[in-house]
């Protein structure tokens, strides 16, 4: 009876085992997925046409690259954080392609107020 117990025993820790690695895996997928559509976001938004956001779109390209790369040497935890990197710098990226216009226009804005607060 105990070698029947030792052989269930052994047998659910590799299933536990095998299933956690799946888990991370899909994790992984999921992190690669949300980078990859975050980058593709802000690629067709104006980001790669304002010097700040575009400098953003290269870090989160790079990044992408270095997780393909981790995940082929099996370090899918660091994978993982390379796509969440990723997908930051690629959010980052579209703000200011939104944000640094505005700013531009509103200092125009300003300029022009002054301008013609001193005519008066």
């Amino acid at each position: 009876m105990r070698p029947k117990l030792f052989a269930a025993a052994l047998l659910c820790v590799a299933a536990v085992g095998c299933a956690g690695k799946q888990v991370i895996a899909t994790s992984t997928h999921q992190q690669r997925v949300q980078a990859e559509a975050a980058l593709r976001s802000a690629e067709n938004s104006q980001a790669p046409n304002v010097p700040e956001a575009a400098r953003h779109l290269q870090f989160a390209r790079q990044q992408i690259a270095d997780g393909e790369r981790l995940i082929q040497e099996g370090e899918q935890e660091a994978a993982e954080l390379r796509f969440r990197q990723a997908a930051a710098d690629a959010d980052l990226a579209s703000a200011l392609a939104r944000a640094v216009p505005m700013k531009n226009e509103a200092r125009r804005a300003s300029e022009q107020a002054e301008s013609l607060r001193g005519r008066q």
